[in-house]
């Protein structure tokens, strides 16, 4: 095994002198995410030699150094004159301790896509809050349902079995059978590793304000419920950058270690992917075409299979920017890619009560309204969950945040005492909705903005349709019922907008290549040897967190016949 990576943990397994083989692989994973870990777990299993390269580094941080602690704060530039935004993340200090930081042109503010997302070891699974849920039983059937979007290839019961494998992967801990039969909406049948987290006091206290508004259901989450001493939540509220526990899957944590040091494994990380090359004679992706950070050499890799493991939107960059490389078309389905790309929309509120309902208790969630993802064809509205958080995403997370935002507002005295007792009277709820699928949506590239290796940065073009528009209307019937509701002191919206870091589809999953780009397995139309794992495939958004689904369709590609490997059971 090896690493190219300078000043990072993974150096330790550089051995002294060592010159890496520019051999052939029988399998070349890009991207070490969830999926890529997973892929590169089967094939290690067995025997194949693979090829796992990474273009972020590593991610180890310390329980008393918050300052280097990842984040996902989104800033924009000034728009352009066509209504252009160049989005990227950063904060103070984030250059120096995350170099590669992502960035987007986008434009329909605000409704632009803000991207987000960590790269590095680990991936999307690294950096999560650990919401597990399924998709509908009626997103995969949304045409047959609704009238509207697109039908996937697969139905529920297909992916069913793949949901409860990835359940018991993750160690998902949520409500059995017996507690989500009496609830007003729970469309599966879920046998989860570990009880519920139960709701919490702010929850039930919420709950008796909006009475029969909406039922807050408990969520499941890839977490551990059980004692600390085991390696249980502590509740923390650290989940995305750090569990002091490890109570939280983390792909890095769970996954990597476990065959970082296997003889069929090379690892690159720090290293880009540029770019892909095929020939469309024999239908077979030939090599890729690869650099490490702070190096001008490009390095040929050749591989019977290659699997695409990076998030949808990155999977359709290396795409497209192949084509600019190489002058050649990526096959039948190069009109579909980038094409039908979304995310979820979401609005944000805080909430001011009437008594104290301590946030500061527990998970940053442990409830959530479901029963909106429920409706008739005749609403013409798509779906809809509530999230209950355990903060206030205005005023911070803890009271020594507050306090801080507060003086440097200008707060002193009474008025700042005051300020401060609101803190254990306040939370957020957010409103997380489906958002359609159009083929007027997509993701090309930037004319204008590159990225750290002088690639194009994406360009990702988003429009709200009139599902979408009775969807929002939908929601704000929603948050002034609630509004009114008994304890509720004031809401007021902090946000809107398309969410960072759930990129989802313009890789179609579909039958043929003329409506999408991988089959139902997520092996490419036009390529034999080509799998594309991620979100891409999704033909819906639905209006639920997507890592379980993700996790699921990756276990049912390893699932696929024409690979030769041994089912698990």
């Amino acid at each position: 095994m090896w690493s190219r990576v300078a000043g990072s943990a993974l150096d330790s397994l550089i051995p002294a002198g060592y010159v890496p083989p520019m051999s052939a692989y029988d399998v070349c994973i890009i991207g070490a995410g969830l999926t890529g870990l997973l892929v590169a777990r089967k094939f290690i299993e067995s025997g194949k030699r693979v090829l796992l390269v990474e273009r972020g580094g590593e991610y180890l941080p310390e329980m008393e150094d918050r300052n280097g602690w990842w984040r996902e704060e989104t800033v924009s530039e000034v728009p352009t004159p066509d209504g252009r935004i160049l989005t990227r993340n950063t904060f103070d200090g984030a250059e120096e301790l995350f170099p590669d930081l992502a960035a987007c042109d986008t434009r329909n503010a605000p409704w632009n896509f803000q991207y987000n997302m960590w790269r590095g070891v680990g991936g999307s699974g690294q950096m999560w809050s650990g919401m597990a849920w399924r998709l509908a039983p009626h997103d995969f059937r949304l045409h047959d349902t609704f009238g509207t979007g697109r039908n996937w290839p697969i139905s529920y019961e297909d992916i069913s079995p793949y949901y409860d494998r990835a359940e018991a992967l993750l160690e998902v801990s949520g409500p059995g059978a017996d507690v989500a039969e009496t609830y007003r909406y729970w469309p599966w049948k879920n046998n989860y590793a570990y009880p519920p987290f139960r709701l919490s006091y702010l929850d039930t206290s919420f709950q008796a304000s909006i009475g029969e508004i909406g039922e807050i259901v408990m969520q499941p989450h890839a977490v551990r419920n059980r004692p600390a001493s085991e390696g249980g939540c502590v509740g923390a509220k650290t989940c995305v950058s750090f569990c002091p526990t490890g109570a939280i899957f983390k792909s890095r944590d769970r996954l990597f270690d476990d065959i970082a040091m296997d003889d069929n494994l090379e690892i690159m990380v720090e290293t880009c992917c540029l770019s892909l090359d095929w020939d469309e004679g024999s239908g077979r992706i030939t090599g890729a075409i690869l650099r490490e950070r702070g190096s001008e050499e490009e390095i040929p890799v050749e591989a019977d299979l290659f699997f695409l493991c990076a998030n949808a939107l990155e999977n359709i960059l290396l795409i497209r920017r192949s084509e600019v490389r190489t002058g050649k078309v990526f096959g039948k389905t190069s009109p579909q890619v980038g094409r039908r790309f979304s995310s979820h929309g979401a609005f944000t509120y805080s909430v001011l009560t009437d008594q104290p309902v301590f946030p500061v208790r527990g998970r940053p969630t442990h409830g959530s309204v479901i029963e909106w993802v429920d409706r008739t064809p005749e609403e013409r509205r798509n779906g809809v969950t509530m999230e209950v958080w355990q903060s206030d995403f205005l005023r911070g997370y803890h009271p020594r945040e507050h306090l801080e935002k507060d003086i440097a507002a200008g707060h002193w005295g009474v008025t700042l005492f005051r300020r401060m007792a609101e803190y254990e009277r306040r939370f957020a709820i957010s409103f997380v909705f489906e958002t359609e699928m159009s083929d007027i949506t997509g993701v090309s590239l930037s004319p204008d903005y590159t990225d750290a290796y002088g690639m194009p940065l994406p360009l990702v073009k988003v429009s709200l349709g009139e599902n979408d528009e009775n969807t929002i209307s939908f929601i704000r019937r929603k948050v002034a019922e609630i509004a009114e509701s008994p304890g509720i002191a004031r809401l007021e919206q902090i946000g809107c907008g398309l969410n960072g870091n759930h990129p989802l589809g313009g890789l179609t999953m579909s039958d043929s290549a003329e409506t999408g780009v991988v089959d139902r397995y997520g092996r490419s139309h036009d390529f034999s040897n080509l799998y594309i794992t991620g979100g891409g495939a999704f033909c819906s958004t639905g209006s639920f967190n997507p890592t379980l689904t993700i996790t699921a369709l990756a276990l049912m590609t390893l699932d696929d016949p024409r690979l030769g490997l041994v089912s698990e059971p």
